[in-house]
């Protein structure tokens, strides 16, 4: 061991090299300069398969190297081994004597004699086939979950373990309309991203989550590359040990924006829902509201008819005991045409009280006669009264329900009649003028009127102003012409003075052709109507008019 020459000797090296690596875990080659293997340790045959004799002498590409063996590395290992240099984790596909692959990460050494010229080499083999078996492995899983997190809209922002580096997965680039790049980013890069306004909010939440160390759910609005406006889920799990947490290392981001359009149109949907609830509920309470007002109007208001009837067969009676036959023939026509009306207005009434608006019968309506005739049947009721009528003789047609517009001019009326009953002659005008929304109509008396600031209890079913003995009524009339003016489209008010006569107006929209009034035409009951004592004759000739 003294004589340096004796070191140099290959036989003497080899065989105390034979002693020191024989027992490795890897696999050792050495070869001469000619790349000729000279010597390998138990392990390379035990992996190989191959014996020292049957490697002597043979190159170790000649025994090792297969289908699986990339050429271009096999070339690079031979241009390295040429140039003399050290060869370090040098990774090859390799062959077992039985064919079977397995990788390996290659060390060879040059061993230089005193001269410095390479003499032989020394490799160091180590099997690496389950390590890259497991990175195999890995980077299929890795490439499944990439896929399936593309199909369910899921992204990653994730931390690389070797380099320690955050990156984004291609779906997170995709929601931003960005195109994949290699910098870091991690999840302060994506708040970037994140609407201004709900930034602070989401990192007090982030905050407070990271604090408790409790799983973390965000759902917030991100403005992509482009502009356009996306919805993200992001969820993740602090990093706690210790007792202390921090920041998430890995994030799973979410495209939710379908998801949450989805729940805006269902909320709009229940919100319309709700809205035709309650536009239903309201029309029912409305209608059953109707219905019981209406069942009260129509005993209200057929009790002018029946009083008409009544005094028609008084007239009938008298006539029949003086022996006038022929008059009471017109008579029986008039009790015919009252009950006809009857019929009309218990079938338009209810008919109106079920349906509202659908139960309108619209048609061409003749104010002018229909006045007429709500005045002769009125006038019959008004007994030996001294009766003034200004109507306005041009009153246009109208397009509405004839049956409920007669109702209208009929409680107006009768109400004008009943509140000025104490006047020795009791005034009552009528008459229209255009307007930007329709036609507006009134009817103006010199009765009791009322106080202004009770105004809004008018049209109130039930409601009364008045309460003396002299002024009957159960409050009903009024409130059935707001009803039927209101279901034309139109509305009603009245103003007034105490003591002063009131006016009642209701606008109907623009149906017709309008005109504009003229000189009025003036009705006095002593002449025009005529009150109860004169004959019936004459005062069946004055109503005809």
């Amino acid at each position: 061991m003294n004589d340096a020459r004796a070191i140099d000797d290959l036989t003497l090296w080899l065989g105390m090299l034979e002693k020191v690596v024989d027992g490795s875990t890897n696999m050792v080659v050495v070869t001469d300069r000619e790349r000729r293997i000279k010597w390998v340790n138990a392990t390379y045959s035990r992996v190989t398969g191959w014996s020292l004799p049957e490697c002597i002498g043979k190159r170790p590409g000649e025994l090792l190297h297969g289908p699986q063996t990339s050429p271009v590395e096999r070339s690079r290992l031979a241009v390295l081994m040429r140039q003399g240099q050290s060869v370090s984790n040098f990774e090859l596909v390799n062959h077992k004597k039985s064919g079977e692959p397995y990788h390996v990460a290659l060390n060879i050494e040059p061993i230089r004699d005193a001269h410095g010229e390479v003499c032989a080499y020394l490799s160091i083999q180590s099997d690496i086939t389950e390590r890259r078996q497991q990175e195999r492995h890995t980077a299929e899983l890795k490439q499944r979950l990439e896929v399936a997190q593309r199909l369910a809209r899921l992204g990653r922002i994730d931390t690389e373990v070797e380099s320690g580096r955050p990156r984004w997965s291609s779906e997170v680039f995709r929601i931003l309309g960005m195109a994949p790049d290699g910098e870091p980013r991690d999840f302060e890069g994506l708040l970037a991203f994140a609407m201004p306004e709900d930034v602070a909010d989401l990192r007090r939440s982030l905050a407070a989550r990271v604090e408790a160390g409790e799983d973390i759910d965000l759902e917030f609005r991100v403005i992509g590359l482009q502009g356009q406006q996306c919805w993200v889920r992001c969820r993740a799990v602090p990093d706690c040990a210790d007792g202390r947490c921090e920041s998430p290392r890995s994030w799973s981001v979410q495209d939710i924006t379908l998801y949450k359009a989805r729940l805006e149109e269902k909320r709009q949907r229940n919100e319309e829902l709700n809205q035709l609830v309650l536009a239903r509920t309201r029309k029912l309470e409305a209608s059953s509201r109707a219905l019981e007002e209406f069942s009260c109007a129509l005993s209200h208001d057929l009790r002018s008819p029946l009083r008409h009837v009544a005094g028609l067969a008084q007239l009938i009676r008298e006539n029949l005991a003086s022996g006038s036959v022929d008059e009471c023939l017109t008579y029986c026509d008039r009790i015919t045409q009252a009950a006809g009306r009857m019929q009309n207005l218990i079938e338009g009434l209810l008919s109106f009280s079920r349906m509202g608006n659908e139960g309108l019968n619209i048609e061409r309506v003749d104010l002018d006669a229909m006045l007429r005739e709500v005045v002769v049947d009125l006038h019959d009721d008004a007994g030996l009264r001294n009766i003034q009528w200004r109507i306005a003789p041009d009153l246009p047609a109208i397009q509405g329900d004839a049956v409920l517009l007669r109702e209208v001019w009929v409680n107006l009326l009768d109400n004008a009649l009943k509140y000025t009953g104490h006047r020795d002659i009791s005034e009552v005008e009528i008459g229209w003028h255009p307007h930007q929304e329709g036609r507006v109509f009134f009817v103006r008396d010199n009765g009791i009127g009322f106080d202004p600031e009770h105004a809004h209890k008018l049209f109130g079913m039930f409601q009364r102003l008045h309460r003396e003995p002299q002024f009957q009524g159960e409050g009903i009339g009024l409130a059935l012409v707001r009803r039927i003016v209101e279901s034309h489209g139109g509305r009603i008010w009245a103003t007034s003075k105490v003591d002063q006569g009131a006016t009642f107006y209701f606008q109907l929209p623009d149906e017709a052709d309008s005109a504009v009034p003229s000189d009025w035409g003036v009705l006095d009951s002593a002449h025009a109507i005529g009150g109860r004592g004169q004959s019936p004759q004459a005062r069946e000739r004055s109503l005809q008019g």
